[in-house]
């Protein structure tokens, strides 16, 4: 009965965590629009870059709050290599949000530190 509980335990341990969460504003566009408004230069494009800043800036304050330590995640990615990142990404990933691509974009900048 004990290995039966411990197996349990282990299993749980071993999963990787998913969640769910809201996304507001331009999160919700879609990968195919933003390589649109990559390619026509539209407004669209720098209210999506500013979204996505402030994701990261989000992130960096979820990272530092609780622990008191500093968080600079994407902090020397300038804007424009930023819309290239997020295009290539948008190109290869066309069922995806702009909150996808900016998630896989804060997990490559915090794998590269």
């Amino acid at each position: 009965m004990q290995r039966f509980f411990l197996l349990i335990l282990l299993s749980l341990l071993c999963t990787t965590a998913t969640a769910d969460w809201a996304i507001k504003g331009e999160g919700n566009f879609s990968c195919p629009d933003y390589v649109s408004a990559k390619r026509t230069n539209s407004a669209k494009l720098y209210s999506s870059i500013s979204w996505v800043q402030g994701f990261i800036t989000g992130v960096n304050y979820q990272a530092a709050l609780p622990r008191g330590t500093d968080s600079f995640v994407g902090r020397d990615m300038p804007a424009a290599s930023m819309v290239s990142w997020l295009e290539n990404y948008c190109r290869d990933n066309p069922q995806d949000y702009l909150a996808d691509a900016a998630e896989a974009l804060v997990e490559d900048l915090r794998q590269s530190q």
